[in-house]
C-alpha cells in the first residue's frame, strides 16, 4: 500500500492522508495536549520511545502546565501516534513518531503545525540523524551546539526569493 503525503488544511492543525483499511482516508490531527492527555502521553513516552526520549518523574506534568513549553500531539482515528515539544512557542526541542506509523508525514505535520521556527537536533538519537529530515523541512544548520555536542540548532530559513518576487507582483 502506498501513502501520499499528508496535506495540511487551512486551520493548520489536521491533515487527511490515505491508507486506512481498504484505502480509505485516514484523518491525522494535530493539536496542543491538554492536562488530560496526561496518562496517554506517559505511556507513548515510557513505552514507545523510552529508547529516544527520557522524561524525569513528573516532567512531562510540569510541560502540560508550563507557560513555557507547549506539548503538541499527532492522533490518526484517536489514537496517538506522535508528539512535538516547543519551548518558548518557537524553538522545537523534539518531534517524536510510533515508529509504525513514521514515513506518513507525521512528522512533518507536527513540525509545521507547532510553528517552530528552530529546532534543537539531537544527533545521538537510536534512529538515526535527524538534520537531513529538518532540512527537507527548510531548517539549515547554524554551527551552534550544546556543551555535550549532542545537539545542534537549525533555524528555518526565510525564503527572501520569494517574497522578493511578491513584492514585485504586487507592486506592478
Amino acid at each position: 500500500m502506498s501513502h501520499a503525503p499528508l496535506p495540511r488544511r487551512h486551520n493548520g492543525r489536521s491533515a487527511t492522508c490515505v491508507g486506512g483499511a481498504a484505502g480509505r482516508p485516514v484523518a491525522l490531527t494535530v493539536r496542543p495536549a491538554l492536562a488530560s492527555d496526561g496518562a496517554p502521553l506517559s505511556f507513548f513516552f515510557d513505552t514507545v520511545m523510552r529508547r529516544d526520549y527520557f522524561l524525569r518523574r513528573g516532567q512531562l506534568a510540569d510541560m502540560l502546565q508550563s507557560p513555557y513549553h507547549t506539548v503538541w500531539v499527532a492522533e490518526i482515528d484517536s489514537i496517538l501516534v506522535g508528539v512535538a515539544i516547543t519551548t518558548r512557542g518557537t524553538r522545537l526541542v523534539n518531534a517524536l513518531v510510533h515508529p509504525a506509523y513514521r514515513g506518513l508525514g507525521i512528522g512533518r505535520a507536527l513540525v509545521r503545525c507547532s510553528g517552530a521556527r528552530e529546532v534543537r537536533a539531537k544527533l545521538d538519537m537510536s534512529s538515526g540523524d535527524p538534520r537531513p529530515f529538518y532540512a527537507a523541512l527548510g531548517f539549515r544548520a547554524t554551527g551552534e551546539t550544546n556543551d555535550k555536542g549532542n545537539v545542534e540548532i537549525m533555524r528555518l530559513e526565510a525564503k527572501p526569493a520569494a517574497s522578493a518576487a511578491k513584492r514585485v507582483a504586487r507592486a506592478g
